[in-house]
């Protein structure tokens, strides 16, 4: 996954050097150029430059990003940088570091964020689970019928962008549920065309996440496995 870390302090640097290590490729963001040389000496992807600005995000590849990670010492910059994040550069997962607990009832929908964390440990986790929910992850098990509902995302390099639903070519057995967009459910025959953030709800049968994935992001199906990947 392509992976964005805005702030490299301790905090954002020990992310992202788990998440690198994990076979994701990962650039930070880092405003002070001495603190940046020094990781990127480490032979840390760094970009130097302001996280709160839209073009230092696209110059660490945002736009091609599946997860931005808000990592400052500062939560008024991580909200900022998170709304960013999401709204203008369609980034299709935003993770947030909280740093005062007071605050965390700000990092929601509203913000641009996914989900909110405090420890290293647990935003890499969060992460982890983020990047696989960015391709299709099940939601949850309709054993009384046998089947099973499936979520994916919308990335920027999902062959679904910009398609209708209606003309996805999923298998004859699988069922386009719904689309969640900005936080609320859309029926797909309102969604129109589909957009880089919007999770789309499938129903299909067990095993059948393979099938789905194929049609959302078929240079993935097409890739071999590398070691040390994840998925």
């Amino acid at each position: 996954m392509n992976i964005v870390v805005a702030g490299a302090g301790t905090v954002g640097a020990q992310v992202a050097a788990a998440l690198a290590d994990a076979g994701n490729a990962v650039t930070l963001v880092e405003v002070d150029p001495g603190r940046a040389a020094q990781l990127a000496s480490r032979g840390m992807s760094v970009v130097v430059g302001d996280a709160a600005v839209a073009a230092t995000l696209e110059e660490a590849g945002a736009l091609r990003a599946d997860v931005l990670v808000a990592c400052t010492a500062e939560d008024p910059e991580n909200l900022v940088i998170s709304l960013l994040a999401r709204r203008r550069l369609e980034i299709p997962r935003v993770v947030a570091r909280v740093k005062d607990e007071r605050h965390r009832w700000l990092f929601d929908e509203t913000w641009g964020v996914d989900a909110a964390i405090s420890s290293a440990g647990s935003l890499v986790h969060l992460i982890e689970e983020a990047t696989g929910s960015a391709r299709v992850v099940r939601l949850a098990d309709l054993s009384a019928v046998g089947l099973v509902l499936v979520e994916v995302t919308v990335a920027a390099t999902s062959a679904a962008r910009g398609r209708l639903v209606t003309d996805l070519g999923l298998d004859r057995h699988d069922l386009a549920a719904a689309v969640i967009r900005h936080g609320r459910s859309v029926p797909t025959t309102a969604a129109r065309r589909l957009r880089v953030g919007d999770r789309v709800l499938v129903i299909t049968r067990p095993g059948g996440e393979d099938g789905v994935q194929r049609v959302f992001y078929p240079q993935d199906a097409a890739a071999p496995d590398l070691p040390g990947a994840s998925s």
